[in-house]
């Protein structure tokens, strides 16, 4: 009988190859895993390493995570977060690289929803010394919805403070421990405190400028229009307040969440999981709501090199003109041969760039307030 002889098998290169590169792609795929839960480890509100991005801020006190908004796990999600975290460390240098003045007069931290929410509150700035009622700005920072709070804007506002105005610099809560409509419900108790509290300032309460950067440009024209409509109040879950602003100034507005493009892929998410089966999802590009109410004056600022939001804020200009909405549209090229970035003037309110935006919109918002005044 003849016996058969079993061969070991062999890898072949080929074979050998393809398991390399396997190995190379777990490798890296657990190094990615390892580097995202290190960067996204959650902190307390008054560790020295705390970011305000959302879902990476926890308190045994106060519940920041909102699983009913169903992100805390998107991938999208993570992937932003990361970016936001790191974009914080170069707004940080910004800053440091700037001296805001000093004649300002600071009250800080105040709660506008007294539950202890570091989200919840905001800042009030005007010159120190002052006796007349000084004409009122709201300000609504930027940051993708999932990133900043007013300490981000702060230099800005104490910019505008310091051209003779009381500036109102709120907090928000954030994506993903909460979406967008949530976001807008924070800014309307924000502006319902402040109606109710201006006479504590000294606040000329018949002239409010309303105004936000990128996301926070988004929040600040949904919530004009919210304040004119019961319809959209309705739908957005939002509560009456009693104001009227004269006008807005929107700096890089993001006011078309759901258009299709390659960005609403990141903003469509930012209304919640199941954002196609809630009442707000017919109404998250500014077009499906601007019908519901007359749109106060509106200045808006962008610039040539605003990758972001250069286009939709043309957008948002063409389409306030065609409501027949007083509309006036800065467009900046390049400045020393440098294109101005996304929320120049914000980002960067005492160089030459951005002192000349802040300016020419200071200009219109004193122009609506004279116009006011006249009619009167």
């Amino acid at each position: 009988m003849t016996e058969t002889k079993t061969k070991s098998p062999v890898l072949t290169k080929k074979k050998k190859a393809v398991i390399s590169v396997i190995a190379v792609i777990i490798a890296i795929v657990l190094a990615a895993v390892i580097f995202v839960v290190a960067v996204l480890r959650p902190t307390a509100p008054d560790d020295e390493k705390a970011v305000a991005v959302g879902g990476l801020i926890v308190s045994d006190s106060v519940d920041y995570q909102q699983e009913e908004s169903g992100l805390s796990s998107n991938p999208v999600i993570k992937i932003m977060q990361v970016v936001w975290k790191f974009c914080s460390q170069s707004d940080a240098k910004v800053h440091e690289a700037q001296t805001p003045p000093e004649n300002i007069e600071k009250v800080t931290d105040i709660p506008y929803i007294d539950d202890g929410n570091i989200y919840h509150m905001l800042d009030v700035y005007y010159p120190e010394g002052t006796t007349d009622k000084l004409p009122v700005i709201i300000d609504i920072h930027g940051g993708g919805w999932m990133y900043g709070n007013k300490e981000l804007n702060e230099y800005y506002c104490l910019s505008l403070a310091d051209r003779g105005y009381v500036v109102f610099n709120i907090n928000y809560r954030l994506v993903p421990d909460v979406t967008v409509n949530e976001q807008l419900q924070d800014v309307a108790q924000a502006l319902k405190w402040i109606s109710e509290n201006m006479q504590s300032y000294p606040c000329d309460t018949e002239n409010i400028l309303l105004t936000g950067d990128s996301a926070g440009g988004q929040l600040a024209i949904y919530s004009a229009a919210l304040l004119q409509s019961a319809e959209l109040r309705e739908i957005f879950d939002v509560v009456d307040t009693d104001m009227t602003p004269t006008a807005l100034l929107l700096t890089s507005p993001v006011a078309y969440m759901n258009d299709g493009s390659a960005f609403s892929l990141y903003t469509k998410i930012l209304w919640g999981r199941d954002y196609k089966d809630k009442p707000t999802y017919e109404y998250m590009n500014l077009d499906q709501i601007i019908d519901f109410s007359q749109l106060p004056p509106t200045y808006l600022i962008t610039s040539s090199g605003d990758t972001l939001a250069h286009s939709q804020t043309l957008k948002t200009a063409e389409l306030l003109k065609s409501k027949g909405v007083e509309c006036e549209l800065a467009d900046y090229g390049e400045v020393n041969g440098k294109k101005l970035v996304h929320v120049f003037s914000v980002l960067e309110p005492f160089d030459e760039a951005g002192t000349t935006a802040i300016d020419s919109a200071i200009e219109f918002y004193e122009k609506v307030m004279d116009e006011k005044a006249t009619a009167k």
